[in-house]
């Protein structure tokens, strides 16, 4: 009988555990769930490059979907749109057309990211819409390309249609109230630098901090993305780090420098073959706050005095999301692109996003 009660008490616990695991949701950003707040941290229109961006209703009742692109200098572009019940849409960034059915603002730049949630029909406020869904699928010419999911984050303990906290703040906490948190660090594994009389990989990353103000008279984020790099014979490299502002990508093998110019970094040789000595390897990714970035984004000089830093919010620890990617050159010229969202761990619910609101039109004077 003891024995019968113990085993039963042992089944219930392991139910429960069960129980416990199956109902305990996480609460940080990825790109295999739908949700509230869909981010791209990579948007190419330049040369040969183009990004189609598609977002889905899943949700039986329509909504409208608030976006911002933004490009390598922060300069950004805003516009609202509404989703159908069931809706997909897509349309590109050189002209932000689709089909005839998609008419929005084209990106403005080179190179950047999209922001895109979802709003009150007024385009005050931020609501919970748990049922948003993206990707960008990008373009080099007609031979090559590739695709990746857009970062999503859910509306957390928000009725759907409420609102998420105060219009104008959206707040990453992971927490009720709120949305998702955003990852501790970026991990991922990557081909090395390698160029030769037979083949070509570069690896290239793009980065854009968690914490961003999207408002007129915005803020920049400005912050250190610190690399730890480990090769297939486990040894450790460290030191690397590129200087961000807002926004970053290049080649990981050319991390000190990136057209137009304006950043800063070190290690380059730890993403190479020379340098790692093995062909394939892995880098852990974190924001961090760090003086070696001061100063390191200034305006031009001029005869009056040298230029000030642009970095007017100081330097700041956030965390990132990113896109990896490989540009692969096969023997005979054949090229592809492979690319993918990079694996995350532990969670950070210090993020925000800051966006300028619409006011409601006021009523016309009664009769």
């Amino acid at each position: 009988m003891v024995r019968r009660i113990a085993f039963i008490a042992l089944a219930m616990a392991l139910v429960l555990g069960m129980v416990g695991m199956a109902s305990a949701a996480q609460n940080v950003a990825n790109t295999n769930q739908k949700g509230s707040l869909l981010i791209w941290p990579k948007i190419a229109n330049f040369e040969a490059y183009n990004t189609y961006i598609t977002i889905g209703n899943d949700y039986y009742g329509e909504v409208w979907v608030k976006c911002y692109w933004v490009d390598a200098e922060q300069e950004i572009q805003d516009f609202m749109f509404r989703l159908t019940p069931n809706q997909p849409v897509w349309f590109r960034a050189s002209d932000g057309q689709g089909d005839g059915i998609m008419t929005v603002p084209p990106f403005m730049g080179d190179v950047g990211e999209l922001k895109c949630w979802a709003v009150d029909a007024a385009g005050d406020t931020q609501i919970a819409f748990n049922h948003l869904y993206g990707s960008a699928l990008i373009f080099e010419g007609v031979t090559t390309g590739f695709e990746y999911n857009a970062w999503s984050f859910t509306a957390r303990g928000v009725a759907q249609g409420a609102a998420v906290g105060t219009g104008g703040n959206l707040q990453l906490t992971g927490l009720a109230g709120g949305y998702d948190a955003c990852p501790q660090y970026l991990v991922e594994n990557f081909m090395a630098y390698v160029e030769n009389t037979t083949e070509e990989r570069e690896p290239y990353l793009a980065l854009v901090p968690c914490k961003q103000d999207l408002r007129q008279d915005r803020t920049p984020t400005c912050t250190k993305a610190k690399f730890d790099v480990w090769n297939e014979n486990e040894t450790k490299y460290t030191g690397a780090y590129r200087c961000i502002k807002c926004w970053f990508e290049g080649e990981l093998n050319e991390i000190e420098v990136f057209v137009p110019g304006n950043g800063y970094g070190y290690g380059s040789d730890k993403f190479t073959l020379a340098g790692l000595h093995t062909f394939l390897a892995r880098f852990r990714v974190t924001g961090v706050a760090s003086t070696v970035c001061v100063k390191k984004f200034t305006t031009p000089n001029t005869v009056y005095g040298p230029g000030s830093d642009k970095c007017s919010g100081g330097q700041v620890a956030s965390p990132l999301l990113g896109v990896l990617y490989h540009d692969v050159l096969f023997p005979g010229g054949v090229e592809m692109m492979i690319g993918t969202t990079p694996h995350t761990a532990g969670a950070d619910g210090s993020g925000f996003v800051l966006w300028d609101t619409q006011a409601e039109p006021p009523q016309a004077a009664g009769l």
